[in-house]
């Protein structure tokens, strides 16, 4: 009688050999933990390369090579090119945001504008892809500047900070006499400026990271923030408010990494 047989004929041993419904869940988890694991390496990979070669030089099989996996697995995983560097940068997005949300809430004075900004700045400048985003730095970056993510979270930035200015006014925690609208363009312009400025700096004249990050700190206290502190409770309640926004931004970045075009394969 052969194995097969036997299972036909015994349906209890039968039964018996077929994993259990919680035996196969185990098992997709696993399947699935590895293949966010592989993933999360080749993405990896393609940062690194991406800040070593820049976005033209960088190509699939470079990046399957030091990812240490086939050329046709990263196809598992992104249909093209293009669609692996969207991820990427969406990625390194969500990361930050994360980092971001946890610093405002370990900081009692988070939701004010100068802590904001030291907060932002500090994960920013320490994150190469994304300050090669927010330079232009179209060596690096090349097409990825003009991402369709970038684009896409562009107009949802915009209506945050209005809202999270609309907040720090109406709790006296950002000066009032000049409209919201002026307000935004010239904290861009500062932020651009600040960001760009060592690109006209001679060398031995450029700001350090830590220079920098405090200077624009004070620039937009001076410019924008009441000369007299807050009062903590007013600054708490604000906090609190603020990182239900950052929530709101958090959760549009992961839908567009849920919306984002894969093989779906798991092999």
């Amino acid at each position: 009688m052969t194995k097969y047989t036997d299972l036909v004929n015994n349906p209890k041993r039968r039964t018996e050999s077929l994993p259990s419904p919680g035996q196969r869940e185990q098992g997709r988890g696993e399947k699935r933990s590895k293949y966010q694991e592989r993933a999360g390496r080749i993405l990896d990979a393609a940062l690194e390369l991406l800040q070593r070669w820049g976005y033209r030089k960088t190509t699939l099989d470079d990046i399957a090579r030091q990812a240490g996996v086939p050329k046709g697995t990263v196809y598992l995983h992104w249909k093209t090119r293009e669609a692996l560097f969207e991820a990427l940068l969406q990625r390194e997005y969500l990361s930050i945001m994360l980092d971001f949300r946890q610093a405002i809430a370990n900081d009692p004075t988070g939701a004010m504008l100068s802590s904001l900004t030291r907060h932002l700045v500090f994960l920013v400048i320490s994150n190469p892809l994304l300050k090669a985003v927010l330079q232009r730095d179209t060596e690096t970056l090349g097409d990825l500047i003009r991402t369709s993510t970038g684009q896409q979270l562009i107009p949802v930035r915009l209506e945050v900070s209005q809202v999270y200015l609309e907040l720090l006014r109406n709790k006296g925690l950002l000066r009032a006499n000049i409209s919201i609208d002026t307000q935004m363009k010239m904290m861009t312009a500062i932020y651009m400026g600040f960001f760009l400025i060592d690109q006209v700096m001679p060398p031995g004249r450029k700001f350090s990271p830590d220079e920098m990050v405090e200077a624009l700190v004070e620039t937009i206290h001076r410019t924008f923030e009441p000369e007299e502190p807050p009062a903590p409770a007013v600054v708490e309640e604000a906090t609190r408010t603020f990182i239900q926004l950052i929530d709101q931004f958090i959760d549009v970045i992961k839908n567009k990494i849920q919306e984002q075009p894969q093989q779906g394969g798991e092999a």
